[in-house]
């Protein structure tokens, strides 16, 4: 969170100097440039915190970046750049940097037409973090990123579509990668062994995946949160295999379509040692109706279940298992479900806890929307948040 403060109160200052000041580089703080070119005119070997950017640059004025326009070498005390509204092109070779040579750890674009990564944009360059927030990015080459040594590196809101092998492995990254973020793109697909085996966050956030199965993160050994709410996932794999997964402490899968009852059932949870944090599986706002709890290693989850169109009849069924099963829940979740303000259930006037809402018989029919528009206006009442403790 603090993280991203940063970013918002950097890019408003910014902003207002852009506003107020008509000159080309100004220093304070900061250095504030309007334009890439700017930085030919002056001596730049001491800068250290530099953001060039101007909002009222047009598409037809966007520039093409590459290695001798921006001469990072030249930056000896750089530590932080920031380009905003500048770019509609990275060249290959850019960023061909070896470490010794420079001392910048923040790199962040924003507000970029990027469009394509391309190969070698980025190689040797150590950072701790790389920013490619909204740069209406489409996709990325293989080796984009070659025997780099890049901590974190977010790519939210732009325009990916899919995942593929040879952009983010462990020989590109040299295992220095400890998270990725991908939150707000259209990613559908991603293919195995697509991530470096050094993660330990991992967020795809607001796409377009419909499939959960372990084996898109099963060489991910160090991963502690994996995070894929908001996404369209209705098909789950018959058995998800946690068990090499010893560091995972959140699963969240909230905001999707799972509805099958067996769910937790197809789990096979990480192999912890009792000291260790358990994990915490968000499923809320799914379309879950029931959950099969029998025989579930239910003591080692923290679950959040709230938000799902839950049968009132069986739910007496599932409230016995998980206090037999001492299975321990989310306090926000046990707010929401006790409070008397917020529906969690419906009559559906039947008595097969197991029957989904993909196999509904027409008579049998709700109007699910209505119910979860209630759910959602009514939960700020309560004043208490569903999502799981991040790492």
């Amino acid at each position: 969170m603090c993280r991203l403060e940063l970013q918002r109160i950097i890019f408003l200052l910014s902003v207002l100097f852009y506003r107020e000041l008509k000159c080309e580089c100004r220093h304070s703080y900061l250095t504030f440039c309007d334009d890439l070119t700017d930085l030919q005119k002056y001596d730049v070997e001491n800068w250290r915190e530099v953001v060039i950017g101007n909002e009222n640059m047009q598409n037809s004025q966007l520039h093409s970046l590459d290695y001798d326009t921006l001469s990072l070498e030249k930056f000896e005390k750089l530590k932080i750049l920031i380009v905003v509204r500048q770019l509609n092109e990275i060249k290959t070779n850019t960023f061909n940097i070896e470490p010794h040579l420079t001392r910048l750890e923040f790199l962040k674009f924003y507000g970029n037409e990027i469009r394509i990564l391309k190969f070698n944009t980025f190689v040797d360059i150590k950072l701790r973090e790389l920013s490619l927030v909204n740069n209406n990015i489409e996709y990325i080459q293989e080796e984009a990123f070659d025997y780099t040594d890049i901590r974190s590196i977010d790519l939210s809101y732009n325009k990916l579509e899919r995942i593929e092998t040879d952009v983010f492995t462990d020989e590109l990254l040299r295992k220095g990668t400890k998270e990725l973020v991908f939150r707000h793109n259209k990613i559908n697909r991603i293919e195995l062994k697509s991530f470096p085996s050094s993660l330990e966050i991992l967020n795809l956030d607001y796409n377009h995946l419909t499939y959960f199965s372990e084996e898109t993160y099963a060489n991910l050994y160090e991963l502690q949160e994996l995070t894929l709410s908001h996404n369209r996932i209705f098909q789950v794999a018959d058995y998800i295999r946690l068990g090499e997964l010893t560091e995972l402490q959140v699963l969240d899968l909230s905001y999707n379509q799972i509805n099958s009852s067996s769910f937790l059932k197809s789990i096979t949870p990480p192999n912890k040692a009792k000291k260790d944090p358990l994990l915490q599986i968000s499923l809320a706002f799914n379309q879950f109706r029931f959950l099969d709890l029998e025989g579930n290693r239910l003591e080692q989850y923290i679950v959040s279940l709230f938000g799902n169109p839950w049968d009132c009849q069986c739910w007496p069924v599932m409230a016995k298992s998980m206090a037999d099963n001492k299975m321990k829940r989310n306090q926000c979740d046990v707010r929401l479900f006790g409070n008397g303000q917020v529906p969690y259930c419906i009559y559906y006037g039947n008595d097969n806890c197991t029957k989904t809402t993909e196999n509904l018989e027409e008579n049998d029919n709700v109007d699910y929307e209505h119910f979860f528009e209630i759910i959602k206006a009514r939960q700020d009442t309560v004043g208490c948040k569903l999502t799981p403790e991040q790492v």
